[in-house]
């Protein structure tokens, strides 16, 4: 991430799958997150998020589009006329997914996008249209600007190039049905202190060359608002999530586990 220049205090860190919440502490500790967060369900999380996810289908197409950095208005026209007809070409088919699979086609949102680069470099970038429909030398500008931004993003803004001018080289057109989400349930705060039916003893622990002894909890006995203070497992049939010393846990409403540094 800081490879990148993104800072990781502005991140929050989901750990999931059956052996994420065992690792968790290892690979989050000393980056600084804003938040790390393990899900009580961590083990099908993956599954949650498909289940929640809104249906999608995607096309593309190579296209061949090169506009100089002070092309007049006739040539940005051009290029956006050859955009459009490739986005209209592939929300056809996108379309028809749709209908194919039972829905309506007043239904489906339609995304265009683009990848486009720099001309003679190798590299493109995949970007979301900031016009829904290219016609005019103004929509060509937008769609050149929203490049560049996501180009000094990704890279730096002086490595910016707009002297070697633009290249389209793909259309894209992304359709999708927005599904009805779950709603979280939220459970009452308990308070800090867990309850003693969810305390199953100790448990010898292994980290940094020695051996502690961690106290041992169960899962789904565990209550909203609880804290824990490291070193603990947390035991459930379907994943382990390890609290270890120098850590401590809070479960919240939503039965989402907060991992923090105390050091």
């Amino acid at each position: 991430m800081s490879a990148k220049g993104y800072n990781p205090a502005e991140f929050t860190c989901f750990s999931y799958g059956g052996a994420g919440p065992v690792h968790t502490y290892g690979y989050t500790e000393g980056v600084g997150f804003k938040d790390v967060v393990v899900p009580a369900w961590a083990a099908g999380f993956s599954a949650f998020g498909c289940a929640c996810a809104d249906f999608e289908y995607r096309y593309d197409k190579s296209v061949d589009l090169g506009v100089a950095q002070f092309a007049g208005d006739e040539q940005k026209a051009a290029a956006c006329s050859t955009l459009q007809a490739a986005w209209e070409e592939l929300a056809l088919k996108v379309i028809d997914e749709f209908v194919i699979n039972g829905f309506k086609p007043e239904d489906v949102l339609l995304i265009p996008g683009y990848k486009m680069q720099y001309m003679g470099q190798l590299n493109d970038l995949e970007i979301v249209s900031p016009v829904s429909s290219a016609a005019t030398a103004a929509d060509w500008d937008k769609i050149v600007d929203s490049f560049e931004t996501t180009y000094g993003r990704v890279y730096a803004s002086s490595a910016r190039s707009p002297e070697l001018g633009f290249s389209i080289t793909g259309a894209i057109l992304r359709g999708m049905v927005v599904t009805q989400k779950p709603v979280l349930p939220e459970d009452p705060d308990a308070g800090p202190t867990p309850p003693k039916q969810a305390y199953l003893g100790t448990r010898p622990f292994y980290r940094h060359k020695k051996w502690v002894e961690a106290a041992l909890w169960k899962m789904e006995s565990l209550k909203a608002g609880n804290h824990i203070v490291g070193p603990a497992i947390i035991e459930s049939d379907a994943t382990t999530f390890v609290v270890p010393d120098g850590f401590e846990t809070t479960i919240d409403k939503h039965r989402l586990f907060h991992l923090k540094e105390v050091k």
